[in-house]
């Protein structure tokens, strides 16, 4: 069940011509953050949100806020407080800094930790957290807690730890504003935690901790979510970073990440970051933000070109309409599948000859009325094989509809369907594979265009684990089975369709790549799978009524 939001403090909201804002009377705090007055400031982002103008600021985290290497590690340490000692300054230091560009006046703590998560902040640090001072409070997860569990995180653990350190901060003070910041998707995180390679990896990544934020943000009713990942991705597809800097940083680009592992920020990503909190906590325009002599950025070694772009991204990435909030996750198995042809009845349906599928059913229905992708430039590593006549060549073997074409162990291939798409669409992937084995396969999914050429960055990776649930060895779960009668050896045993096979299937949404603006995606009429291990017998798409 949803929570109910707590109540957020009364600040003034933004208007459409000016932001009028306000000084909180505060509780002094021993370490030195002491109650300021904030001036009145000119701005505005979003008429729908409260902005915050000064006070006392907490920001709760590891080295993705402190701080990895030089020079935001030590930057502007002089002006913020390090509640735990450390001398760090790091993001919260160049927080501090754009705030002071913009007139605003802050007083700003920071209690971080090196790989530690959130729990081991409520677990250790309460005498810091739970202090009636704090007007606001940023709180940053370890990288990879908040991702799906197969995925090497543990999400209930980041939402139990929100939650405790939320109702901690809201004991003390419940008027304080309290906003989880996302951290961004890596090379070598995605590596780590088994994504695809490159863009797509980077893309899917950032999908799955975006989602983790925002499902805490909205069941536990935190002000909002700082879209600091986000806004990494966004440089990346506009072509200001480098999405792949181990093979050197292509000319007229920069690292967003650490050069020492490829994990942290560099300097460029932490001045986004911060940029991005800046935009969110004050909403105040960051693109009006000074970039010359004497500016953070000046200081950090950022070019004014780099450093208004950044400040542009962090407007664009704030300014962002919500992801939608649905009727729970899109990315959905399909427990159930029908068919007609040579279909003998049974549990499940046995398919013996030419078949065609007619409906298929999530947890958000059942539906019928599909549109069938027509497949282009497959690459596999081993013939199609088919139930009744073999595909002529690969291009044809996942055309349509008919269930009885196949192409096996698919590399990538290109399925398009000749329309364009929209929030209700939903695209389906029927998997088949030995009953030996345990159906699913993980794939790589990327929207493109009629040019086979991707649109933007937005891909998914499929997890085994979003398919029909069907263990080794079990057929009752599968939507159908199947023998086929051509093909290579493997496949279809000696003599041909000895071995059984079994169908299942995986449904998804633009929401599920990550798309939130349809319009980003207006030129996008299809997918390309890429994966050493699917073998789609039918690629489509059906539309939600």
């Amino acid at each position: 069940m949803r929570r109910s939001p707590v109540a957020v403090p009364s600040w003034p909201t933004v208007s459409s011509r000016a932001l009028a804002l306000m000084a909180w009377s505060v509780l002094a705090v021993g370490m030195g953050c002491s109650a300021l007055a904030a001036p009145e400031h000119e701005d505005a982002l979003d008429d729908s949100l409260a902005a915050i103008s000064g006070g006392n600021i907490l920001f709760v985290g590891n080295s993705f806020t402190h701080g990895h290497e030089e020079p935001t590690l030590s930057y502007n340490k002089a002006a913020v407080t390090d509640t735990n000692g450390s001398g760090v300054g790091g993001i919260p230091g160049i927080f501090k800094k754009l705030t002071v560009q913009a007139g605003l006046s802050f007083n700003v703590c920071l209690e971080t930790a090196s790989g530690q998560t959130l729990g081991w902040h409520a677990s250790n640090r309460t005498a810091i957290i739970g202090q009636a001072t704090w007007n606001a409070v940023v709180l940053q997860e370890q990288s990879t807690t908040p991702l799906p569990t197969p995925r090497g995180g543990s999400p209930t653990a980041f939402t139990d730890a929100a939650r405790t350190l939320r109702s901690l901060v809201l004991s003390k003070n419940p008027a304080a504003s309290l906003f989880l910041y996302e951290t961004w998707a890596s090379p070598t995180g995605v590596g780590t935690q088994g994504y695809p390679s490159g863009t797509p990896g980077l893309q899917a990544m950032q999908t799955d901790l975006r989602d983790a934020y925002f499902k805490a943000s909205r069941d536990w009713g935190f002000t909002g979510v700082a879209r600091v990942g986000e806004g990494f991705l966004r440089a990346v597809d506009q072509g200001l970073a480098d999405p792949n800097p181990s093979d050197g940083i292509s000319p007229g680009m920069f690292n967003l990440w650490s050069a020492q592992d490829s994990r942290h920020s560099s300097k460029y990503g932490s001045y986004l970051s911060a940029a991005v909190l800046f935009a969110r906590v004050t909403q105040v325009d960051p693109r009006g933000l000074a970039t010359g002599a004497g500016s953070a950025a000046a200081e950090l070694g950022i070019s004014a070109t780099d450093a208004s772009n950044l400040h542009r991204i962090a407007h664009e990435i704030t300014t962002l309409a919500e992801p939608p909030v649905g009727r729970g996750p899109t990315r959905l198995p399909v427990t159930r599948a029908t068919f007609t042809g040579a279909v003998t009845a049974g549990t499940p349906a046995n398919l013996t000859g030419v078949v065609s599928l007619a409906s298929l059913t999530t947890a958000e229905g059942t539906f019928s009325q599909f549109v069938g992708a027509t497949a282009q430039g497959i690459t596999g590593t081993n013939t199609p094989s088919a139930v009744g006549v073999a595909p002529a060549n690969a291009n044809v073997a996942v055309s349509g509809l008919g269930v009885h074409d196949g192409a096996n162990n698919l590399g990538t291939g290109h399925f398009q369907f000749g329309t364009s798409f929209t929030a209700k669409t939903r695209f389906f992937i029927v998997d088949s594979t030995t009953t030996s084995t345990t159906l699913g396969d993980s794939t790589t999914v990327t929207l493109v265009n009629a040019a086979n050429q991707p649109v933007g960055t937005w891909s998914l990776a499929l997890l085994a684990s979003d398919f029909t649930p069907s263990s080794a060895g079990t057929t009752s779960t599968a939507l159908a089975t199947v023998s086929y009668t051509s093909g290579v050896a493997n496949i279809t045993g000696t003599p041909p369709g000895t071995v059984q096979s079994k169908l299942g299937a995986a449904s998804f949404s633009l929401a599920d790549l990550g798309v939130s603006d349809i319009t980003s995606v207006s030129g996008a009429t299809g997918l390309r799978l890429s994966s050493a291990t699917l073998d789609p017998n039918v690629v489509g798409l059906y539309t939600l009524p």
